[in-house]
């Protein structure tokens, strides 16, 4: 009792061992494919290779059974088992004397099946042997040429007439003397009576002693009888087919499988790295994308469904890329149009401090002093036209970066709205700053694209602030010159100049040099930002070069109409209007 105590003890043992040591795979494995797509593709491949192997020996060892069915019929069973019998006799050389005792006890063996057929002289036939192993054999006997029993696995019927053998035995051994060898004539079977017979010659090679020709003489007839059939009926046979298709199969799947199922892993995993390589890269590429690193794309190859997927993904991170930069110069810009507010408020707060501080001071010193009505009362009219201009200014700004202004873009004279702009400011410059302006324009056509009236506007703004700064006695030139694809309209001034550190700024909103912070003498410093504004909402460009102390140099750059507007079917230009607004305007 204590043994088998023991003994059940350790076999408890041996299976928790086993499980502990089988568990940790299966587990392991089970993890490995449901986190990996390779393990998947592989585990497919193989399984595929395996179903086949497993189809391929079921379906052969089937064939084989049906082949067998076909080419041994049951009711040939007796003779072709006296055909094995007969051939082994003679392959082992004991036809010279096929009386002798070793030959009845070979018989004897066989139909007791210790000894089976010989066939491994012969081509290997795995489906001949299928139930026909000299089963249910009531004798073998070999009769001679003389009808009688040479002999036999049966003592009894030794030297005997073969009629003894059974009621058709004298037949079938009849018809295999005479050298039948058809085994489907050969066999007989006794009608009633659950007992089949048949029979084989025994053929020896011979030479004719007096021709010397050879030739196979038969010698005697090997007479199988059989108490019944070696192969079962109904469910029997059934169950023999299915037992021999397994084992079969078993076979061919040994011989099949174990060469194909390494050739199919190698396959498979290769196969599965070569399609999980680009999902792998794939999924590098959008971690890359997903910690901002939006230049990084999925390297594609081929026209399959992967590279398609590839393209996608690609597409995809182009129009993000895209989108995210869109939104981050969005967001610049409205950052920059914030703190340009803030600066605007800081700015015009300041600017309107001044001029409003000197109106009043001068408006409440009336009271003290009546005397000085006339001297006060300039001055506060001086600052009262100085807030008005900068209102002009700021509201002018404000409708070009705000609510916009509608700018016609049509066709006209760049020179004569040159002209126009010195007409109208000439004799003021001379009579009240005494300076010298002329209006210098060149020859050949000189039609540009944009507004007019802006243009003008701008020109008188550049020719204000150039008389403001350029001493008596000095010349402000307004010139106009074609330039290339574009027409360039320049003011230029023999003024004091911007100093270098100043140049980049001069049309910011309400910037000033160190040389104009006196609000005597210089103005709001809007003046320069709008021009800006105009020029660039009519497609142009303006630019400034200074030298200090020897003057200024502001030029104008807009595209010829006849390189910009194409011509209509009248042959006249086609007019369009643009819309400025802040999002339209490039603020340098």
């Amino acid at each position: 009792m204590r043994n088998g105590g023991r003994r059940s003890l350790n076999m408890r043992g041996v299976h928790a061992l086993r499980f502990l040591l089988i568990w940790p795979l299966i587990k392991m494995y089970r993890d490995c494919v449901r986190r990996s797509l390779r393990w998947r593709l592989a585990e497919s491949h193989i399984g595929a290779v395996l179903l086949c192997v497993v189809a391929i020996s079921l379906i052969g060892a089937a064939a084989l059974v049906v082949y067998t069915f076909l080419q041994n019929p049951v009711d040939e069973e007796p003779a072709r088992e006296a055909s094995y019998v007969a051939e082994t006799l003679v392959d082992l050389g004991w036809t010279d004397d096929l009386s002798a005792p070793r030959t009845s006890a070979l018989l004897t063996a066989m139909a007791t099946g210790e000894v089976g057929p010989n066939e491994f002289d012969r081509d290997v036939n795995l489906v001949a042997a299928v139930g026909k192993r000299l089963t249910n054999v009531s004798s073998i006997s070999i009769v001679g040429p003389d009808r009688r029993i040479i002999a036999s696995s049966d003592p009894a019927l030794r030297n005997r007439p073969a009629l003894l053998i059974g009621p058709v035995a004298l037949g079938v051994a009849q018809r295999a003397l005479d050298g039948s060898s058809s085994v489907e004539r050969n066999t007989v079977i006794r009608l009633g009576i659950d007992s089949i017979t048949g029979a084989y010659p025994i053929r020896v090679p011979t030479t004719d002693r007096q021709t010397g020709e050879q030739f196979t003489e038969v010698i005697g007839a090997v007479v199988v009888d059989k108490s019944a059939r070696s192969l079962p009926t109904g469910w029997g046979i059934v169950r023999l087919a299915g037992a021999y298709i397994g084992t079969v199969a078993l076979t061919l799947a040994i011989l099949i499988g174990v060469p194909a199922l390494p050739v199919g892993a190698v396959v498979g995993i290769r196969r599965a790295r070569a399609i999980g390589r680009p999902i792998s890269a794939l999924a590098t590429v959008a971690d890359a994308i997903a910690e901002q690193h939006l230049d990084a794309r999925v390297k594609v190859d081929g026209d399959d469904e992967i590279a398609t997927l590839g393209r996608r993904f690609n597409q995809m991170a182009d129009r993000l890329e895209a989108a995210l930069t869109r939104e981050a110069a969005a967001r610049a810009r409205a950052e920059a149009l914030l703190t340009a507010n803030r600066d605007l408020i800081a700015n015009v707060s300041h600017e309107l401090r001044t001029p409003v501080a000197l109106v009043r001071a001068h408006i409440e010193s009336l009271a003290d002093e009546p005397e000085r009505c006339d001297e006060y009362a300039r001055i506060a009219l001086r600052e009262t036209d100085r807030l008005e201009q900068l209102v002009h200014d700021l509201f002018e700004l404000t409708r070009v970066e705000s609510q916009g202004i509608k700018l016609a873009r049509e066709p006209f004279d760049a020179g004569a709205a040159a002209r126009e702009a010195v007409e109208s400011l000439a004799e003021p410059a001379r009579r009240e700053a005494g300076i010298v302006m002329k209006a210098d324009v060149g020859p050949g056509d000189l039609r540009c694209l944009g507004d007019r009236t802006r243009l003008v506007q701008v020109l008188q703004n550049l020719i204000r602030n150039a008389i403001r700064f350029t001493p008596e006695g000095g010349i402000i030139l307004v010139g106009a010159r074609s330039d290339g694809d574009a027409v360039a309209v320049t003011v230029h001034d023999t003024g004091a100049g911007i100093p270098p550190e100043d140049v980049p700024h001069v049309f910011e909103r309400f910037y000033r040099g160190e040389r104009s912070r006196n609000r005597a003498a210089g103005g709001a410093g809007l003046g320069l930002a709008i021009a800006r504004q105009f020029v660039q909402a009519m497609g142009g460009e303006i630019k400034v070069e200074s030298v200090l102390g020897e003057g200024s140099t502001f030029t104008i750059r807009l595209p010829k109409a006849d390189a910009m507007v194409p011509a209509g079917e009248n042959g006249s230009q086609v007019t369009t209007e643009r819309r400025l607004t802040a999002g339209s305007v490039r603020q340098d």
